[in-house]
């Protein structure tokens, strides 16, 4: 008896192993501290506390920006608008600081600049049954136009120093950008997963047509999922206007590409109905781990981004066969 008991408990445990393993959450963490492990064989300096600082930092803006990409992947969309709507808000809080609006108004007009974007792109996809694609492209183009001819291609500077500490103060040696971003990945992942109007838009993503016989509003849903990512791509800017002490129309840039390869690493499709805040977490580290590699190594940056259109390419390849298996 004994011994069936214990055969039984190992087939439990192997079980439980094998689960864990075909999760995508946990494979990137274990491919993340392979390389992880390689970059300290290579380059001693990897371990450096200042590095290790510099990588969580460097990754907080494309994290804050791919948690957004994912759900709006998660309700069936794609919002290629991400980058230049950190720009315009960037541009609009930053304008408004150095004309003397109050820090909190102005912060409060920039995040309303970004929804705002996030709504122009949901009231088009809704209600005017316009694809995803054209709409955020042309959104991306408007964004970015906005920001230069506001600002005419310059930088916005003399901020306020009440300002700058969000993005350069710190805790216990850790800056706030992180922190926030830590925090609001473990809020994003419940809430994904037990707040019923956001848990209901995986169903709209994958069963869009069958979602308004049971009684879900999919177009509330839609428009609400591309206003949280127009959100979180201006909290991003935020804290990136913060920590760099400026606003600029060119903030931004291929934002909406690390985004995207970021959350279909993490396990999102463009079929919608699949995506997970976890997966998305890890995609992000492990991109900004190869990315540091390239940089300790004093590699081309040409091949950084050679590396990073090659990891997008084959993230899309294998989302798109997830697709055709279904």
């Amino acid at each position: 008896m004994e011994t069936v008991s214990t055969l039984a408990d190992q087939a439990t445990v192997g079980k439980i192993i094998k689960n864990g393993l075909s999760k995508r959450p946990v494979q990137l963490m274990l491919l993340t501290l392979l390389i992880s492990g390689i970059l300290t064989m290579l380059t001693p300096n990897f371990l450096a506390q200042s590095n290790l600082k510099s990588v969580a930092m460097g990754m907080t803006y494309d994290l804050i920006v791919a948690l957004g990409m994912t759900y709006v992947l998660i309700i069936g969309g794609l919002d290629l608008s991400v980058g230049s709507n950190i720009a315009i808000t960037s541009v609009v809080t930053t304008l408004l600081l150095k004309n003397g609006v109050a820090i909190p108004i102005a912060i409060l007009a920039g995040l309303a600049t970004s929804m705002i974007v996030g709504g122009i792109n949901g009231f088009f996809i809704t209600k005017c049954k316009m694809n995803p694609f054209i709409v955020t492209l042309g959104t991306m183009s408007l964004a970015r136009g906005a920001a230069m001819t506001l600002t005419s291609g310059y930088f916005v500077t003399s901020l306020p120093k009440g300002f700058l500490i969000l993005g350069r103060g710190e805790i216990s040696g850790i800056p706030f950008p992180v922190i926030f971003a830590i925090i609001l990945v473990i809020v994003f992942s419940i809430l994904l997963n037990r707040f019923a109007p956001l848990n209901r838009g995986f169903y709209v993503g994958a069963h869009p047509n069958n979602a308004e016989l049971v009684g879900i509003n999919v177009g509330r849903t839609i428009f609400t999922g591309f206003v949280i990512c127009g959100l979180f791509s201006g909290i991003a800017a935020i804290f990136m206007c913060s920590r760099l002490a400026m606003g600029y129309a060119q903030f931004g840039l291929e934002m909406e590409l690390r985004a995207l390869a970021a959350a279909v690493i993490g396990g999102a499709g463009f079929s919608g109905g699949r995506g997970s805040v976890w997966g998305t977490f890890f995609g992000v580290l492990l991109l900004a781990i190869i990315n540091n590699g390239f940089i300790l190594m004093d590699a081309s940056i040409y091949w950084q981004k050679v590396v990073n259109g090659t990891i997008l390419i084959v993230a899309i390849a294998t989302a798109v066969r997830n697709l055709n298996n279904d």
